[in-house]
Formats: structure tokens, sequence, C-alpha cells
């Protein structure tokens, strides 16, 4: 890994970590939060690839395992905010598929169709997968095996609806704001380099 790579991970690492500590707590999903640490991760993401991103997601899970555990489940939490960045990573790559071969991530126009690709790709992945995964693997096997909390199947059943909304407002947000300050950077960078 060179210097340049080293030093960007680190350093948007670090804007990912701070913003851990950042939580809005959801009405309709008791216990979970709207956060924001997933922002810079997805810049890195569109600014600089998947290799990058996914190095940032992996150093932001392992320190916040360390320094913000979050209590009992903290681990829980902090790893499935990086699963959670997965589909939506597979999203963004699909979304840069289907950008013209002249049109580069950091180059976007302002035209509506390649954010609304960045948007819907990676909303659609998230909310196609990670509501099953919190149905059956945090609440039906990590929960009760590793914390002794047992849900009836009627209360997770009724959580359903909340798992889906959640992994879309998620990334609709979070991709947003990472559009936003990607083409703000990119423009920013071009005509410095003018």
């Amino acid at each position: 890994m060179n210097v340049k790579i080293f030093s960007l991970t680190i350093t948007f690492a670090a804007v990912a970590i701070a913003l851990n500590t950042v939580r809005v707590p959801t009405i309709f999903y008791p216990g979970n939060y709207f956060q924001f640490s997933q922002i810079p991760i997805i810049i890195a993401f569109l600014l600089f690839g998947a290799r990058i991103g996914i190095s940032i997601g992996a150093v932001n899970l392992l320190v916040s395992i360390m320094i913000l555990p979050l209590g009992s489940t903290g681990i829980v939490t902090h790893t499935m905010d990086f699963l959670s960045l997965l589909p939506m990573f597979a999203g963004l790559k699909l979304a840069q598929k289907f950008t013209s071969q002249n049109e580069k991530m950091e180059e976007f126009s302002t035209k509506k169709k390649p954010i609304v690709r960045l948007i819907a790709f990676p909303t659609a992945f998230r909310a196609m997968t990670m509501p099953f995964i919190d149905y059956g693997f945090v609440f039906h096997f990590v929960l009760p095996l590793f914390f002794g909390i047992n849900y009836s199947g009627a209360a997770i059943a009724a959580l359903v609806p909340s798992f889906v909304l959640y992994n879309i407002i998620v990334p609709f947000y979070t991709v947003s704001v990472a559009y936003i300050v990607t083409t703000k950077v990119s423009r920013s960078a071009r005509l410095s380099a003018m």
C-alpha cells in the first residue's frame, strides 16, 4: 500500500470514526439510530474506488469496536454497519457500469440520470438484502445465541417494515450527501488544477 492510499484511508477513517458518535434515534425502529459515519466512506468510494472505500470501512469497523463499545451489542452494531455498506458498494458499482464510458465518477454532470442511478441502485441493493439479514441472522441467531435477547416470532415479524424502511432511508441520505460532497470536491480539484 503506497503512502497516498494509506493517508487517504486513515484520513477518511478518522472522519468516519468521529461521525460514529453522532446518532439520531429512529422512531419506528426501536434501539436503532440514523448515523452519518457511512457518508465519508461512500465519498471515498466515489472519489477513489472500491478498494479504498472497503479499506476505510474495515478500519472504521475495527477502531469503532475498540473505542466505541456501545454496550453489550456494540460488536453486532458496528459489524452490521460495515456489512450494510457492502450491498451499497455493489449498487454503486452497478451505477458506475451504467454511466457512459467517457464519464468518470468524479466528473458526473448535473443531469438527473446519474444521481438517480447512484441513489436508486445502492438503496435497492441494501433494501433487498439487509432486512433479510436483520430478520434471519441478527434477531433469530446473533441476539439469542450471544446476548440472550429473545424476541417472539410475532415481535420480529412486526419489525420487518421497520427493517425495510430503515434500509431505504439510510442509503438515500448517505449517498445523496456523499454525491453532493463528491461533485463539489471534484469541481474544486479541477478548478485548482487549471
